[in-house]
């Protein structure tokens, strides 16, 4: 089950994983505000390129120190931790506490310059990530979300909630096909916050059946918010038609993955 903390231990957090930050780290935080949000505005998630289900868990803004025209000890900028997606995908307050440190290390390496192709292994994903020693307990722990997510689409869809049953069983399907990657070796940055058809794509070089589940971008392309005036929300626009097969796919999708 995903984990829920107040707001002010969840910061509580935050500020330990920054004064445990080695010194080599710490030196780059002066001037950089570290601040706590529940999700990424519209905005940023448009300019990263993403879509509901997938979130990023931070986000470095500012100029990097090789941009930097002022004195490089003391450079403006800004590092944002999300709250949700990170209590959303970790099971326990461990997890969150090392989710956490990761992503720290990964949007200061943002500031030390890196982009997010040439980021040092050590910082890929977050801190200290090795993927190959990592990627069996990555996989069970994307596996475990997609059953999370499959079986709120399942009461949902009793409930005939058919509109956030159709979110759930996406992300269920996104975390499924995710999970079924990560077991084959497959580097995450390959396909960290893609598309479904990509994922399924890629899922298809491993397993045929995969090709199927490329209709998920059909149901991925469906708008879920309200849309313009005097249009009908989106509870009496999706079918159940539709949020049933995402459910049977995510299903299937979440067997194979393990």
């Amino acid at each position: 089950m995903p984990v829920h903390l107040p707001e002010r231990e969840f910061r509580r957090i935050v500020d330990r994983a920054v004064e445990a930050l080695p010194e080599g780290f710490r030196r780059y935080l002066s001037g950089l505000a570290i601040r706590v949000v529940d999700y990424p505005d519209d905005a940023t998630m448009i300019d990263l390129g993403v879509r509901p289900p997938h979130y990023p868990f931070g986000l470095f803004t500012g100029p990097s120190i090789a941009e930097a025209d002022g004195p490089r000890h003391d450079l403006p900028g800004a590092v944002e931790i999300y709250k949700r997606p990170l209590e959303e995908w970790c099971g326990t307050v461990e997890e969150l506490r090392d989710q956490i440190e990761r992503t720290l290390y990964h949007e200061i390496g943002h500031r030390l310059g890196f982009d997010e192709e040439d980021m040092p292994g050590e910082l890929q994903g977050g801190a200290g990530l090795d993927v190959p020693r990592d990627a069996a307990a990555e996989a069970a722990r994307h596996r475990r979300q997609a059953e999370h997510a499959l079986r709120v689409a399942d009461v949902l869809l009793r409930e005939g909630a058919n509109d956030w049953a159709l979110g759930a069983a996406l992300e269920s399907a996104a975390y499924g096909m995710e999970a079924f990657l990560l077991a084959r070796g497959v580097d995450p940055g390959e396909f960290s916050a893609s598309s479904l058809e990509f994922l399924a794509a890629r899922c298809a070089d491993h397993d045929p059946w995969f090709e199927q589940a490329k209709r998920l971008d059909r149901h991925e392309q469906v708008d879920r918010g309200m849309g313009e005036e005097g249009m009908a929300p989106p509870c009496d626009r999706i079918r159940a038609s539709d949020a049933r097969d995402a459910a049977l796919l995510a299903r299937e999708i979440v067997r194979r993955a393990g």
